[in-house]
This record gives structure tokens, C-alpha cells and sequence, in this order.
């Protein structure tokens, strides 16, 4: 006879309880032999059997017991050896674990079996064995998985273990779907346990909780997990409440929960009772607080997950969800952002398709219609969010939308305007979503393939006269009336109004034919005026990017990264629609190639392949046809400034480096370069040759190519066109090639020497027009290129020269000497020394390089042939040289030969020196004589040329050429960038002259003070001026009236301020001293002062400047310049150092706090003070605020009283002035009375 367990069987809250009442359970049963391992393993394995031979009665499939048979399956001896496997399941050897485990699950399983084969509800010996094996499945199940989180290897988990895992798991979804849909036949009258119903929950809870990744889920059984909830809340009775609870308990607590309980409702899709009981829950959520803190931020996605699956559901719920809109948690509204983009696209009237019933749909329609609208004026609402994650997320959204082409189109002008206006926003990532939702609109645009306004125009006007010529007879007659009433005089406003609203006339009038029957001709003019708003709608859409056209090329100058690469991304894509603003756009892009970082540099590469020379959409896998590109490259240098081109050459060396240009196409340039018969197209396709040859010199260095560029560019189609853009675009191109050695017999040597013959005759000016000064400066370009190429190709280049100076000589100098014959000698002159210089340099530079390499080639022979070598008598001679300094003294040898070259050859004992004492004559203008605009710049510049080749012809001229500065604005342009050059060349000559440079700061043209300040900048950042003691005229410049220079000034104290010394910190005690000494406005020193301050960081530098302004503070003079010191102070980072300084020199200020505006500094810094500092600072500040507060109403007393005083002592001396007149008067008319009488 068998003991009969206690019933019902309650589930425990701990395992443990089943040791005390009602069922009295031992750790071991009674039979239990623990004498030593052996046996102890054997009593585990008897239990395991014996609980394996009491399911062959379950096995036949029937429960045949009854309340009161005497020998019960579920009895007293069951329940004791399930208790004991569980409690002590981690001593089992693995073998007997796995045993036990699938026995318990063959159990539940043959329990289920029988419960779903029967006809009447089970007994309770019945309910308490499925219940008592459930619960210790959940237990064994818990014990082990918490075992495998204790020794940190839930993701290095058996393949034994994962098996049992998914045993157990399913084992519990299918008990789980019985206790569901038997729930009559397991349960009396239907009312179920839920302890017992929550169990397969609580196993699923455990598991989900750690299914934090792929493996993990996989591994974990994630997806039985789901299924197992997902079933139980099935029934029509689930205990919803706890269920609820818990699962909102693990998205507070886990972030990866929202998206898996989001799949667990849309996996419910014939039943929403659980997402909408979570949707009440969210809706019910307390946003305020710290959003991470109170797991606001891991539940908030569940929201916007379960839409992705279920949206009409969310849509149900929406009111109480909108709410969360002005909750302080941006992930909430984050959240709710995604969840509308989403139900739009759910409401998208494409989704509304119900043929069978109509009026059905027309109705939904306008229900959702709308809905839809206002869901989209939340999401432009939500732009202008205080979050930048939210605001970055509604563009995002919006990309969505756009993408997906479920944004209506009157209101697509709206979203390129609030896109456009995001580009302000001062946070990277909204600036990057704003880029990539203006690129969606081009991308998807509804408004045929390209983007080119004038054909949208050409169209509209067409359309409005088609329209206007065709009026409904009741419009018609309305306008004309209109127009007769506005009189004799036209006023044109009136007429526009006129116009205007004869329009909407029409468009109110077609709008009504809608669902009518209309005739042919109604149906044509209704098409034409579909067509009108189209074609409206396209150029307004087009207006957008062509307004906002310097905000995006704004994101090119971006300091950062990503909006650069956005905007290059924008550009490309722009082009391909042909949108206006994509050719400016890319050609500031150019810039970019200059960058100092290689991603900028490769991304920008990569934007002109795809628009230049790849098949759009290819990726720059796909290359255009070569005469394409070739046309592509022409368009692009056609109108290009020289700072462009400088760019385009950069881009060009690189992608003929890399291969990326077909090497047809500068075949195709060589023929248009030969046979156009357009010179504007020759010097472009010769530009982009000699930008190709930077890369790959054989692309002119041939002797087809060379004699081609002597007929196209230096024969007499230039001579005839006087194009000097060609002639220097070939002279360009043959700078790229290597001189040639002088061989008579070399067909290639003869063709360089005729065209080094041309040369010089474009050198000599022979083709320029005496009569155009425009001719001449067009010149100037052409023969500094010339003269240059001269020097890269010629053998003899200085006899070249020679030949030129004297030709120009016997040209030039006639009877009556031309302005512009004079200008364009001098030109040469100044050219022909500076190119002499760098040729100098280049042959003293081959030579030690040579000599440099002569000696490595020397050393690595030596280091062959080893110490046991033997030595020939010229190697003996190499250690006794390398002793006698012979080798320093040749190299110092070269040097002064240099240096003589430079001194006395070129200008003194050389041809050009002849010719010095008229162009210094002409510069100093002392007759007056030389007045031409022209002639004054060509002479100034070719004067600083020489100047740069010799130092003691530059200090003795220098005095000549700050002098023209003063008297000569025309020439101050061209003088201030050649002072650069010289104080980069000869520092210690011009450093005398420094204070003149920065006095150009103050001058009243913009120009001057632009590349004034351009030239510092330079000086400055190279270490080649000093800028202390005459900062301030730089400090200055950040208030200028051009943005230019200020942006300028900005820079330059910005890069100083990254230098390891931070120079701006040791700058600042000057810049406050002189600052204060002049004349400026309040606001102006306080602005420059709060720019400069924020670069000091370090606390040091911070209690440092406190110390020096208040040691100025003693030796202000006036309480303005106190206050100004006062407000420095308050701009300062505050230390406890400082603040204990501030208030031990308390005397230094406490005369001046009767000033508002010092008070109102020293009230800043105690605030900011409180903020800051430590708490145990804080006595010591509140008494240091005291005493201002005290001095301050004492001083501003005792002013009051001073002020008062004087004014008694004014009105007595007025009373005194007046009695004295008073006196005067009555003597002088006493003394007159007699006479008078």
C-alpha cells in the first residue's frame, strides 16, 4: 500500500519547502546508501530507475486511477525521489543528470498524451502528478542554467547540454499547449492553477533574459522560449496580470527584450489581447526621470518594433500613445517617431485596395487621409525637437518614407525645406541625416529623370498660354472685366493679382470635374492644367536646392568628416540629375584634394570618377565612352578659376597614376587640342594634357606629341587668335618633360629646339597688341610659363634668356619708350632673374645629391668587400679625405658659389643688372612720368622678384618698396603677397619692417587687409615673424567688418592654440595691454576676450591669469578699464587656487565694486564658483560672497555721498561766480555814476 502525497499539490515557493508541512520531505530517502561515492552513485541510479519504471503504467496511454484505489502512481516514494534528483542534480555524474532529465520529460509528455486522449476531466492524483513533475522540471531546469551562468559558460555550452536544454523546452511548450487547450479536461469546472500555468513561463523568462545575441538565442532555445508565452497567453483565462508584470519587469531590465516580446505579440496574429495590454502599459509608462536609470530606454523600442509587425494594432492604440510626445525621455519620442513613420506606411492609400466594396474603401481612405496628415505634421513638429537623437531619427524616418515613396506629393516641398533647414543644425549626426534625406528627394524624385530648370520653364510658359488662351467662358469674361476696370494706366502688381487669381479660378473651376462626365475638350484643358501643377510642383522643387545652394556647399568647408562626405555624396548624385547647384557644388569639392585627411582626399577621388568618368549607378566600375569623359573634363576646366584648376591637376596626376582614366581619352584631347578650330577648347584640352603629364610624362614626351603642340599651340593659329590661355597650357605641358641631350641628329632634340624659338618669341611679347592693355595682361601669364618651360627643356637656358632680354631691349627702348612695351620688359626681367635663381638652386641641389650618392655607392662597396679585402690606393684615400674635411669643404665651396651666383651674378655683373637703375626709376616715379596703372604694377612686382633672388639688393630696396606702398594702392596687392615671400626668404632683412606688414591691417581697403592678413597667417605658422608686440592688431582683426578676415584671425589663433606651448596663453597679458590702451568699443575687447579665453584649459595657465589681471588691476587707471579687466577674470576657468587668490588680494578690487558693471563680474565668478568647486569650498566661497556684497553697498554708499558732495561744492561755486559778477557790476556802475551825472 502506497502513502498518498498531500493534496492538491501547491507549488512551492522554493524547492526547499517541500521539507516541511504538509509533505515532510527528506533530502534522501530512507534507503539511501551515501557510504561512500560508489554507492552514493548507485542509490541515484536506483532512483533514476525507479521513477523510469513507474511510467509503463503511463505508457499504455490511460490514467485508470481513482480518488480511493490504495496503490497510487503519484505517491509519497515518487515524490521523495523526484525531490532528491532535483535538490542534488548538480552531484550527479553527467550520465545520470541526462537519464533523469529525459525521464522527467518522457513523463510530462506521456502526461499530456493522456490528457489530450481523454474524454472527462482528470482526477486529482491527475492534476497533482502533471503539476509535481512541471515543477520539477522547472527546478532541475533553473538549478542547471543557473550552474552555467555561475561558471560564466552560457555561450560555451555542450552540444549535450544544448540538446537536453531543447528537450526541456519543448517538453514545457507542450505542457504548456495542453494546460491551454485542455484546460477543461486538466482542470475542475475549467479554473486553472496558476501557479501551475505560469511555470512553463517562468522557464521562458530565464532563458530570454540571456538570449542577448544570435548565438545566444540559438543556443538558449529562444524561439521555444517565445512559443512558450506566446501559448500560454492563448487562452482565454491566462492569468494576464503576473504575465504582464513580468514581462514588463524584463524590458525594464534587459535592452534586448523589446524586440523579442514585439515578435512574440506579432507571432499572435489572431490574437492582440497581449499587445494591446502591453500597449496600455507602455502608454502608461512615467517618461520623467533619468531614462537609463529607470529602464525607460530598453523599453522604449518595443513600441516601434511591434509596428514593424503589427501596425494596425498600434494605430488602435495611438491616442494613448501620443502623449509621450512631451515626455522627457528623447528615447520615448525616439520611439514614437519610428512607430508613425511606420503607420504610414501601413495608412499609405495603396494599402487602402478593397475593390469588392467601394464605398468601403472611399471612406477608409478619408479616414486615413485624415490620419495621415496629421501623423506627417507631427513628424515635421518633431524636427525642431530639443533631442538631437529625436531629430536625427524624424529625418531618418522621413529617408524612410521618402524611399519607400509614401510621402504625397504637395508635400515633398516641405520636406526638402525642413531638410535643407537641418543642415544648420549644430549636431553631426542630424547634419548627416539631413544630407541623406536631400539625396533620398533627388534619388526619388517624381519629377522625370533629370532636374534642369529650363526646360520646366520653357514648358510652364507654354502651359500658361495654353491655359490663358483657353478659358472657361465665366473666367474669361471675369478677367476681361477685371482688366478693363484697372484703366488706362497698367499698373503691373494689378495686373499679376489679376492673373493670379484668374488661375485659381481655373483650378477651383477643374477641380470641381472631378467624377463628372466631362466632354473631349473639358478633359483636355483638365489634363493641361494637371500638367501646369506639375510642372509648378518640379520647379519649386528644384527652387529649394538652388536657395539652399551656399548651405550645402557650406558642408563642404565642414570641419568634419561625415558632412563632407555626405555633401561629396549629395554633389554626385545632384550632377546626375543635372541640378544647377551640383556644378558649383563639385568644383568647391576640388578644394578638398588638399586635405590633410586620405579619407576626404579618397571619397572627393572617388565623387569626380563617378561624375566625370564613370557610368552613373556603376559605381566607378563602368567608364563612360572616351569622348564623353573627354567633353566631361573640357566643360569642367572651361570656366574654372586658377585655384580650381590647381585642384582639378591634383585630382587628375592621381587618377592617371591609379589607372582610373582611360589612356584613350588623352587621344581624344590630343586631336580636339590639333583640330579644333575653337581656342578655347585647344587650351583646355592642352591644360588637361599637361595635367595628365604630371602623372605620366609620355603623354607629351614623344615626338608626334611635341611637334602636334608646336603647330597647335606656338604656330600661327595662336599668333592669328592671340589665345595666351594656350601658350601657357603648352608651355605647361612641357615643364612636364626631362631635357633632352643636346643631339643634332635627334629628331625630338630638333623639334625642342624650335620650339624653344617659339618660346621666345611669346617670351619677347612679339604677337601682343600695343593698343590693348587687356592683350598685355593676358600675356603676362602666358610668358612666366614660357620662360618657365624654357628652363625645363632648353640645353642652354640662360643664352635663351640672354637672347630675350636683348631682343625685348631693341623693341623697347625707342625714341618714345610704350607703357605697355616698358611693362612687359620689366615683366621678363623680373621672371627671367627668379627662374635664373631656382635653376641655380636645382643644379647645386644635383650636384650634392650626386655627390651624396657617389658616396653611399662608396660605402656599400666597401661594406662588401669586408675588412680582409684588399684596397686599392684610391680607396686608401677615402679615411684621409673624410679626416681633412675635404668633402665639407667642397660642400661649403658650392655654397658660396651659390651664394655669389645669387649676391653678384645674376643681378650684378649679369645682363639683367643693366637694366636695374631704370627700374628702380621707374618704381620710385620720382619725375612723374610713369604713371600707367599697368607699367606701376609690372615694375612693383618685377622689383620684388629681385628681391627675392639677392639678400643685400633686397635690405637696400626695401625702404623703396615700403615707400611705393604708401604712395601706390593700385600696387599694394602685389607688394603685400611679395613681402610674404621676402620675410619667408630673407627673415632678418624684413624683421626691421615688421610693425609697417601689421600697420597694413588698419588700412581701409578689404583687399589689403585680406592678404595682409593671409600673408601673416602664413609667416606667423611657419615661425617666420614674430607676433609678440603686435598681436593686437591681429586681435582686431576677429571684429572686422569683411568675414573673410575674421574667419581668418579665427584660424590663425586656433592653430597657435594647438601647439604644445600654446602660444595665445603667453600672448594674452599683451594683447589685454594693448587692447585696453586703445581707443575700441566695450564690446569689441570683451568679444576678442572671450574668444582667446576659451582656449585656456589647464587650470596652471587659468590661476596664472588671474594673478597677472588682477597686478593689472592695480595699474588701471580708469574703472572702465577695471571693468574690463573684471569681466576678463570672469571669463577664466575657476580653481580652488584662484578663488583663494581672488579673495586674499580682496584690497586690489574692493574700492571698484560700486561699479555696476565690475559687480556684476564678480557676481559671475561666485556663481560660477558654486557650480564648480567642491562642497567643501563652499563656506569659504559664501564668505568671500559676503564681503562683496558688503563692499559693494558700502562703495556704492560712499559714491552716492561723493557724488552729492561734489555737486554741493558745483552749486557753490556758481553761487560764488554769481555773487562775484553781482559785486563786479555794482562797483563798475558806482564808478561810472559821476561821469554819467
Amino acid at each position: 500500500m502506497t502513502v498518498p502525497i498531500a493534496s492538491p499539490f501547491q507549488i512551492p515557493s522554493a524547492l526547499q519547502h517541500l521539507e516541511h508541512e504538509p509533505y515532510n520531505l527528506d533530502p534522501y530517502p530512507d534507503d539511501f546508501d551515501d557510504r561512500n561515492e560508489q554507492t552514493r552513485e548507485q542509490s541515484f541510479e536506483s532512483l533514476v530507475t525507479r521513477l523510469s519504471n513507474g511510467n509503463r503504467t503511463l505508457r499504455a496511454g490511460v490514467w485508470d486511477e481513482e480518488e480511493d484505489d490504495e496503490d497510487l502512481w503519484m505517491d509519497q516514494s515518487r515524490l521523495q525521489s523526484l525531490y532528491t534528483l532535483v535538490r542534488k542534480a548538480m552531484s550527479l555524474t553527467t550520465e545520470t543528470r541526462e537519464t533523469f532529465i529525459d525521464t522527467l520529460c518522457e513523463t510530462l509528455r506521456l502526461l499530456c498524451r493522456i490528457l489530450q486522449k481523454s474524454e472527462e476531466t482528470q482526477t486529482q492524483n491527475f492534476r497533482d502528478a502533471f503539476s509535481c513533475h512541471l515543477y520539477m522540471l522547472y527546478s532541475v531546469m533553473f538549478l542547471t542554467e543557473s550552474h552555467m551562468v555561475d561558471a560564466n559558460s552560457a555561450n560555451k555550452t555542450s552540444e549535450s547540454l544544448v540538446h537536453h536544454r531543447s528537450v526541456c523546452t519543448e517538453t514545457m511548450l507542450q505542457t504548456a499547449a495542453a494546460m491551454s487547450t485542455h484546460k477543461n479536461l486538466l482542470w475542475q469546472r475549467g479554473v486553472a492553477d496558476e501557479a501551475v500555468v505560469l511555470i512553463p513561463c517562468r522557464t521562458a523568462y530565464y532563458l530570454l533574459e540571456r538570449c542577448t545575441g544570435v548565438q545566444a538565442r540559438k543556443a538558449l532555445c529562444g524561439e521555444t522560449a517565445m512559443k512558450i508565452i506566446a501559448q500560454t497567453v492563448q487562452s482565454e483565462d491566462a492569468p494576464m496580470a503576473p504575465i504582464l508584470a513580468s514581462i514588463m519587469d524584463l524590458m525594464h531590465s534587459h535592452e534586448h527584450m523589446a524586440p523579442m516580446v514585439a515578435e512574440i505579440c506579432g507571432n499572435l496574429s489572431e490574437s492582440d489581447r497581449l499587445a494591446m495590454e502591453l500597449l496600455r502599459e507602455y502608454g502608461r509608462l512615467d517618461g520623467t526621470g533619468d531614462a537609463k536609470a529607470n529602464g525607460i530606454k530598453n523599453v522604449a523600442p518595443f513600441i516601434s518594433e511591434l509596428a514593424n509587425l503589427q501596425p494596425e494594432w498600434v494605430l488602435q492604440q495611438l491616442p494613448h500613445l501620443l502623449p509621450h510626445f512631451q515626455a522627457e525621455s528623447y528615447n520615448l519620442r525616439s520611439a514614437l517617431v519610428v512607430t508613425v513613420a511606420r503607420i504610414l506606411q501601413f495608412i499609405h492609400p495603396n494599402e487602402v485596395n478593397d475593390e469588392t466594396n467601394e464605398n468601403q474603401r472611399s471612406r477608409g481612405q478619408q479616414d486615413y487621409s485624415k490620419t495621415r496628415d496629421q501623423l506627417l505634421d507631427l513628424l515635421f513638429e518633431r524636427v525642431y525637437d530639443t533631442s538631437s537623437f529625436t531629430r536625427s531619427t524624424v529625418l531618418k524616418a522621413w529617408v524612410t518614407l521618402i524611399t519607400s515613396k509614401m510621402v504625397p506629393r504637395n508635400r515633398i516641398i516641405q520636406v526638402a525645406k525642413v531638410a535643407m533647414d537641418r543642415l544648420h543644425d549644430k549636431t553631426v549626426l542630424v547634419r548627416k541625416q539631413a544630407m541623406q534625406l536631400l539625396t533620398a528627394l533627388l534619388e526619388n524624385n517624381q519629377f522625370m529623370g533629370h532636374l534642369e530648370p529650363k526646360p520646366y520653364r520653357d514648358k510652364l510658359s507654354q502651359l500658361y498660354k495654353d491655359i490663358d488662351d483657353n478659358l472657361p467662358s465665366n473666367i474669361k469674361t471675369a478677367r476681361n472685366e477685371a482688366l478693363l476696370s484697372l484703366g488706362d494706366e497698367e499698373d503691373k502688381e494689378a495686373v499679376h493679382e489679376v492673373k493670379q487669381a484668374t488661375l485659381a479660378a481655373v483650378l477651383n473651376e477643374v477641380g470641381g470635374w472631378d467624377g463628372q462626365e466631362i466632354s473631349h475638350e473639358q478633359q483636355q484643358y483638365k489634363n493641361k492644367v494637371d500638367a501646369l501643377i506639375y510642372v509648378q510642383s518640379a520647379l519649386d522643387f528644384i527652387e529649394v536646392f538652388e536657395d539652399g545652394k551656399s548651405h550645402l556647399e557650406s558642408m563642404i568647408l565642414s570641419a568634419n568628416t561625415s558632412d563632407v562626405t555626405e555633401a561629396l555624396r549629395f554633389f554626385v548624385r545632384a550632377r546626375h540629375f543635372q541640378l544647377p547647384c551640383a556644378v558649383t557644388g563639385i568644383k568647391r569639392s576640388l578644394a578638398l584634394m588638399w586635405a590633410s585627411e586620405k579619407s576626404i582626399r579618397d571619397e572627393v577621388l572617388n565623387a569626380f570618377v563617378d561624375i566625370f568618368i564613370a557610368l552613373p549607378g556603376s559605381e566607378g566600375k563602368t567608364t563612360l565612352e572616351k569622348s564623353h569623359i573627354a567633353n566631361n573634363l573640357l566643360a569642367l576646366t572651361a570656366e574654372s578659376t586658377l585655384s580650381e584648376l590647381a585642384s582639378i591637376e591634383e585630382a587628375m596626376v592621381l587618377l592617371v597614376k591609379q589607372e582610373r582614366i582611360p589612356a584613350g581619352v588623352f587621344t581624344v584631347l590630343w586631336t580636339l587640342a590639333v583640330k579644333s578650330q575653337n581656342s578655347h577648347i585647344r587650351a583646355s584640352a592642352f591644360q588637361l594634357i599637361a595635367m595628365g603629364a604630371g602623372s605620366d610624362p609620355t603623354i607629351v614626351d614623344s615626338k608626334s606629341g611635341l611637334r602636334s603642340l608646336l603647330d597647335a599651340a606656338l604656330g600661327e593659329f595662336t599668333e592669328e587668335n592671340k589665345n595666351w590661355k594656350l601658350v601657357a597650357a603648352a608651355s605647361a605641358a612641357l615643364q612636364r618633360i626631362a631635357r633632352p641631350k643636346p643631339d643634332p641628329t635627334d629628331a625630338k632634340f630638333l623639334i625642342i629646339e624650335r620650339i624653344t624659338l617659339q618660346l621666345q618669341v611669346v617670351a619677347r611679347g612679339e604677337w601682343c597688341n600695343d593698343e590693348s592693355t587687356k592683350d598685355t595682361e593676358q600675356w603676362f601669364s602666358a610668358s612666366e610659363q614660357a620662360i618657365k618651360a624654357i628652363f625645363s627643356i632648353s640645353p642652354e637656358p640662360e643664352q635663351s634668356c640672354a637672347d630675350i632680354i636683348r631682343g625685348m631691349h631693341e623693341s623697347t627702348f625707342q625714341r618714345q619708350c610704350h607703357p605697355l612695351r616698358l611693362a612687359r620688359f620689366f615683366h621678363v626681367l623680373g621672371q627671367i632673374a627668379l627662374s635664373l635663381l631656382v635653376y641655380t638652386e636645382t643644379l647645386v641641389g644635383a650636384v650634392r645629391r650626386a655627390r651624396a650618392k657617389k658616396t653611399l655607392r662608396k660605402q656599400e662597396e666597401a661594406a662588401k668587400a669586408g675588412t680582409s679585402a684588399t684596397v686599392s690606393g684610391e680607396e686608401h684615400e677615402d679615411p684621409i679625405e673624410a679626416e681633412l674635411g675635404i668633402a665639407a669643404e667642397q660642400e661649403a665651396e658650392n655654397e658660396r658659389k651659390m651664394v655669389d651666383i645669387t649676391e653678384n651674378e645674376i643681378l650684378g655683373r649679369g645682363l639683367i643688372g643693366l637694366f636695374i637703375p631704370s627700374l628702380i626709376a621707374v618704381v620710385s616715379n620720382d619725375s612723374g612720368n610713369f604713371n600707367a596703372p599697368i607699367l606701376r604694377q609690372a615694375s612693383c612686382l618685377a622689383l620684388c622678384k629681385l628681391m627675392c633672388v639677392s639678400g643685400q639688393f633686397c635690405e637696400q630696396h626695401l625702404p623703396l618698396l615700403f615707400g611705393v606702398l604708401k604712395r601706390s594702392p593700385t600696387t599694394a596687392l602685389n607688394i603685400v603677397v611679395a613681402l610674404g615671400d621676402l620675410a619667408f626668404r630673407f627673415p632678418n632683412e624684413v624683421e626691421p619692417y615688421t610693425p609697417y606688414i601689421y600697420a597694413l591691417l588698419r588700412e581701409k581697403s578689404i583687399k589689403v587687409r585680406r592678404h595682409t592678413m593671409m600673408v601673416l597667417t602664413h609667416l606667423i605658422l611657419n615661425d617666420m615673424v614674430k607676433v609678440k608686440g603686435n598681436v593686437s592688431e591681429i586681435a582686431l582683426c576677429l571684429r572686422d567688418d569683411d568675414p573673410r578676415i575674421r574667419d581668418m584671425a579665427r584660424l590663425l589663433f586656433h592653430e597657435l592654440s594647438k601647439r604644445s606651448n600654446n602660444p595665445v596663453y603667453n600672448l594674452l597679458p599683451d594683447i589685454v595691454s594693448q587692447l585696453s590702451q586703445m581707443p575700441n568699443k566695450r564690446e569689441d575687447f570683451r568679444a576678442i576676450m572671450a574668444f582667446l579665453l576659451g582656449f585656456i584649459q589647464k587650470d596652471r595657465m587659468n590661476d596664472l591669469l588671474c594673478e597677472k589681471f588682477l597686478q593689472r588691476f592695480e595699474k588701471s587707471s580708469s574703472i572702465s578699464q577695471k571693468g574690463d579687466i573684471a569681466y576678463c577674470l570672469s571669463l577664466l576657468k575657476i580653481t580652488d587656487r584662484s578663488i583663494k587668490y581672488l579673495s586674499d588680494n580682496f584690497k586690489t578690487y574692493k574700492d571698484t565694486l560700486f561699479d555696476e558693471d565690475v559687480r556684476r563680474s564678480f557676481t559671475s565668478l561666485v556663481s560660477k564658483a558654486k557650480k564648480t568647486l567642491k562642497q567643501e569650498m563652499r563656506s569659504f566661497i559664501e564668505e568671500w560672497e559676503t564681503k562683496l556684497n558688503e563692499m559693494a553697498q558700502n562703495s556704492e554708499a560712499n559714491e552716492n555721498a561723493g557724488a552729492r558732495a561734489n555737486a554741493r561744492k558745483t552749486n557753490s561755486r556758481r553761487k560764488k561766480k554769481v555773487l562775484n559778477v553781482i559785486e563786479e557790476d555794482n562797483g563798475q556802475a558806482f564808478t561810472r555814476s559821476p561821469v554819467r551825472n
